[in-house]
C-alpha cells in the first residue's frame, strides 16, 4: 500500500472543509437587534439608513426577554446558513427564563461561549450579551434543535 504525501493529505483536509463551509461567508454575526415601536410619526425623515429611532425597552421583563429571544433566535438561524466554521457570534439579549436554553444550543454550535454583562449597563437591567466564539463546522442549528 502506498502512502500519502502530505500535500495529498492536506489538500483532501482542504478540500473537505471547503465542502463542510459551501455558502457559508460570514467570519462574524453581531445582533444587538431589538423590536422598534410601531412608527406612528416621522415618516417623512425615514431613509435607508435612519428607519427607526431605536426603541426603549417596555419595562415589562417577560415581554423583553420574549421579544429578545426570537430576534437572537432568528439572527442564530442566519448565522447557522451564513457563519464560516471557526467563526463567531454574538447576540444581546434581555436575561429570562428562557435564555439558558439558547444557550444550550450556542454550546452545541461553537466550542466557546461566554455570557457577558457589559459594565456600561445598570445594575438593575436585565441586559447581557451571549459571545459564542469558534463555530463547529459539523454542526448546524437543525441538526442541534433535533438533538
Amino acid at each position: 500500500m502506498e502512502k500519502q504525501a502530505s500535500h495529498d493529505i492536506e489538500a483532501a483536509e482542504g478540500a473537505a472543509a471547503a465542502h463542510e463551509d459551501a455558502g457559508r461567508m460570514v467570519d462574524v454575526v453581531i445582533s444587538d437587534m431589538s423590536e422598534p415601536w410601531p412608527q406612528i410619526t416621522g415618516f417623512s425623515s425615514n431613509t435607508l439608513s435612519n428607519p427607526h429611532r431605536l426603541m426603549n425597552t417596555s419595562g415589562i421583563n417577560f415581554r423583553d426577554h420574549a421579544g429578545s429571544m426570537d430576534l437572537c433566535h432568528a439572527a442564530l438561524t442566519f448565522a447557522s446558513d451564513t457563519l464560516k466554521t471557526g467563526g463567531h457570534f454574538i447576540c444581546k439579549f434581555y436575561q429570562g427564563a428562557e435564555d439558558k436554553v439558547l444557550q444550550k444550543l450556542l454550546q452545541k454550535m461553537f466550542k466557546k461561549v461566554h455570557r457577558e454583562k457589559p459594565e456600561s449597563s445598570r445594575s438593575d437591567s436585565k441586559e447581557a450579551y451571549f459571545v459564542a466564539l469558534l463555530r463547529r463546522g459539523d454542526v448546524t442549528l437543525a441538526d442541534v434543535k433535533g438533538s
